[in-house]
């Protein structure tokens, strides 16, 4: 009986030992215990929620958002193994539980509509779009992301699938224009406007998708100008779904004929075009902390703040002037190059745009205050069209509803079918080889 208590007494010795670098033997160190504990209870956080993700299918391996999890699990599991040193330990739990709450602090706000801007690590396994000298930003080439909805960018940075050159130049290429709701945000892959009326029009048809979120008519008359063709195939057709991000330059005190003061500046901060290091794509704090060394040191300013004014009702005669011209130019650079352009009236969601309050994408217009705008825009781009003759469509808006939208404009499933329905016909009559 002894030689077996002599044999044991090693082993009990070492876990009193453990037990009493973490605070847990009598007598007992909270200073020590303390840190442990809130360390594990982090880290069973972070586990579960990485796990309820993951099994909703909002977490991919290899993203950024995984590595986010496992960067998160890490420190939090550092901080328990040094919460003997209760230094070491606390700043280790505080970063974990900044860089936790900021991440699916800003996600829940976002989707509630309270803030604009998600710092979320992005579910992709690089950015979805990239700096480009002209247009601020550009999609990705072969970009593959979960934003929620499943995104895809071609070989030629274009949503939807990969075209066989030569197959396209035996089609009628269609070349659809326009911001995010042309790039169809809400919608996932296969499900988007230009690729339903491509299905609608039939195999003799390629509608290409070069929408791009925040685009408004200048960096359309840019992409107008250089870069229509993809695969070395020019478009046949042209089609411009036009308005939304025209409007929320509306009121600006200080608007720029192509609006570079406000408008093409913001859309760093929205696309995330500026070069990161690799920490502030994982870390929320870390992206914090570089967008404001970039501030201080980054040739290019930061837009300024329109909230500063208040907002105001009614037209903007300047924004409805620039507006104008550059739709005129658009299709008389087409025109120059025998492409068939078609503009297309914006339509938005009217049940969500009640609100007396600001958005951040119109900070100088109330949502109440939006659609009339927006259909003042549409008038002017019918009237636009009639003028240098070319064919106009402005949707019904009466035939749209709440569940035809994610949000405030952008189509659900449902609405995306309903408004391809609308312009197949308009498309068929427009677009042939022989204009």
């Amino acid at each position: 009986m002894s030689t077996n208590w002599i044999s044991r007494r090693p082993a009990r010795a070492k876990r009193t030992g453990v037990k009493s670098l973490y605070g847990f033997a009598q007598p007992y160190d909270f200073t020590r215990a303390l840190p442990f504990i809130a360390a594990i209870a982090m880290l069973l956080v972070i586990v579960a929620t990485g796990a309820g993700d993951t099994a909703l299918g909002k977490v991919n391996w290899g993203t950024y958002r995984s590595a986010y999890f496992i960067y998160l699990g890490s420190v939090a599991l550092l901080a328990a193994l040094l919460s003997f040193a209760p230094r070491l330990a606390w700043p280790l739990i505080a970063l974990v539980f900044l860089d936790f709450s900021l991440g699916f602090g800003t996600s829940a706000l976002t989707h509630m509509k309270f803030i604009a801007y998600n710092i979320m690590p992005a579910d992709s396994v690089t950015e979805q779009y990239v700096f480009h000298p002209l247009l601020q930003a550009t999609p990705n080439p072969n970009f593959v992301g979960h934003l929620p909805v499943e995104v895809r960018h071609n070989s030629q940075g274009l949503r939807g699938p990969e075209r066989d050159p030569e197959r396209l130049k035996q089609q009628t290429v269609i070349a659809a224009i326009g911001g995010s709701t042309t790039y169809d945000l809400g919608v996932a892959e296969g499900q988007t406007w230009p690729e339903r009326l491509e299905h609608l029009l039939g195999t003799r048809y390629a509608v290409l998708n070069h929408g791009v979120p925040t685009y408004a008519t200048v960096e359309n008359l840019i992409q107008t100008l250089f870069y229509l063709e993809s695969y070395g195939v020019a478009p046949h057709c042209a089609i411009y779904y036009e308005g939304w991000n025209d409007v929320r330059n509306a009121h600006d005190p200080h608007l720029d004929p192509g609006y570079a003061d406000f408008h093409l500046l913001d859309k760093y901060t929205w696309m995330q075009a500026r070069r990161r290091p690799l920490f502030a794509e994982i870390s929320p704090l870390g992206r914090i902390t570089v967008s404001y060394l970039q501030r201080w040191i980054d040739t290019v300013p930061t837009a300024e703040s329109l909230f500063n004014h208040s907002p105001s009702s009614g037209s903007d005669p300047l924004l409805e002037k620039y507006f104008r011209k550059n739709l005129e130019t658009i299709a008389a650079v087409n025109k120059s190059r025998g492409i068939t352009t078609i503009f297309v009236g914006q339509v938005l969601n009217r049940a969500r745009l009640h609100d007396t309050q600001s958005h951040s994408w119109w900070p100088l217009v109330r949502d109440a205050d939006v659609w009339p705008l927006q259909t003042r825009f549409n008038t002017i781009l019918k009237e636009t069209a009639d003028s240098v003759g070319v064919a106009a469509f402005v949707p019904p808006i009466g035939q749209f509803q709440d569940s035809d939208f994610v949000d405030k404009g952008h189509f659900s499933a449902q609405g995306s079918e309903k408004f391809s329905a609308m312009l197949a016909p308009v498309v068929r009559a427009n677009c042939t080889q022989n204009h």
